[in-house]
């Protein structure tokens, strides 16, 4: 069985997945030969023109140690996360090696780049990877573009969401009786993931007289998004920016919020982690439709819109409805907490069938 997979460093969400699923194989026994299709060593070098010329030669060495192992490997087992764009043409070269020496691929899929239109170089990729792939995707949504822009068959396609990887913790929420809506907004802060549509919403609230404090939190991406949040917070008191946070620090943000607003216009937005992460505190989810993000907000009990000239007041209306009914409240927040762990259960259990397929299957390889 080969893994090749992006591990850390550098540390990014796809190779921090990557690591994780790495370490549940070995948990549940599995002995996976691992190539890292990155230069860790030159991790310094990330983001430079330097990272380039390692990552061109690391890929180099990758391609002998794929041959030299599938030849060892032959009819057996291949994971691989692929690239989302232009990244693609070196899993390409994998993808051939894997069919000369007969290998079941198990293709991870974490972008929406070749779902939102139709990718020539994913078509390829695909071809040649072969009908029995196994195609592991993020969320229905996923699976279901697979399937109509590439023909992908639908017992091919195997769901398994992000969800799989969060390990449980304790959670402490706030016990403060609040006499307002308390938002919050946290991401790389740029216009892309909503920023701007969250300060909007805040103006919209204020214009309807409703009481509520809105909290943002995280590094600037951008000087758009910089200058837009400086300048919300002078004109507007309710809102407050948090800087980054990490650990305990955002652990206290989750726990103090009502509403979680994340409207991202993010073109290759896929299954955003901070949603569920959110979800852990019985947070309601809002946000826009990109990606995968309608099943799970709607799955989480919050609200999801299209995007548009409507998306603002669309927003703003949810909470003043939510305030209404009742939405906010602690025993509807405890109903939101015991649906995300049950989704939560279902996609570790996901996971745990997919690795065991795998292993299952490497096993019956190695007998004949």
């Amino acid at each position: 069985m080969i893994y090749l997979m992006d591990l850390p460093m550098p540390i990014h969400g796809m190779s921090s997945v990557n690591l994780t699923i790495l370490n549940k194989a070995f948990n549940v026994g599995l002995d996976p030969r691992v190539i890292n299709t990155v230069p860790s060593y030159a991790a310094r070098f990330f983001n430079t023109r330097l990272w380039l010329v390692f990552k061109f030669f690391h890929t180099l060495y990758c391609y002998g140690a794929m041959f030299t192992l599938s030849f060892l490997n032959i009819r057996g087992i291949v994971y691989r996360p692929i690239n989302g764009g232009v990244g693609q043409v070196y899993d390409l070269v994998y993808m051939v090696l894997c069919r000369i020496f007969l290998n079941k691929v198990y293709i991870h899929h974490h972008s929406f780049n070749y779902l939102n239109d139709k990718s020539a170089l994913f078509y390829v990729l695909n071809r040649v990877a072969g009908r029995s792939a196994v195609h592991v995707v993020l969320g229905e949504r996923m699976g279901r573009l697979l399937n109509q822009l590439y023909d992908i068959e639908h017992s091919n396609i195997k769901v398994v969401s992000n969800l799989s990887l969060f390990d449980s913790k304790d959670i402490t929420k706030s016990t403060e009786d609040r006499q307002l809506v308390v938002l919050g907004h946290l991401a790389n802060l740029c216009i892309e993931k909503g920023v701007s549509v969250f300060i909007e919403v805040c103006y919209a609230l204020k214009a309807m007289n409703i009481k509520f404090e809105a909290k943002i939190a995280g590094p600037f991406a951008d000087e758009s998004a910089r200058n837009a949040v400086l300048v919300a917070t002078k004109n507007l008191p309710e809102i407050e920016y948090l800087g980054p946070l990490y650990g305990k620090q955002k652990e206290v943000f989750y726990g103090t919020i009502d509403c979680f607003v994340f409207p991202s216009i993010y073109l290759n937005e896929a299954e955003p982690l901070v949603l569920y992460e959110a979800a852990q505190y019985g947070v309601l989810n809002i946000g826009t439709q990109r990606g995968c993000m309608q099943d799970v907000i709607r799955k989480l009990q919050g609200y999801s819109f299209p995007e548009g000239e409507s998306l603002v007041n669309n927003i703003a209306a949810s909470i003043c409805e939510a305030i209404d009914i009742g939405t906010l409240n602690e025993v509807e927040r405890e109903g939101r907490v015991e649906e995300f762990k049950l989704m939560q259960s279902q996609a570790k259990e996901s996971l745990n069938n997919l690795i065991t397929k795998m292993g299952e299957r490497n096993r019956d390889v190695s007998k004949t």
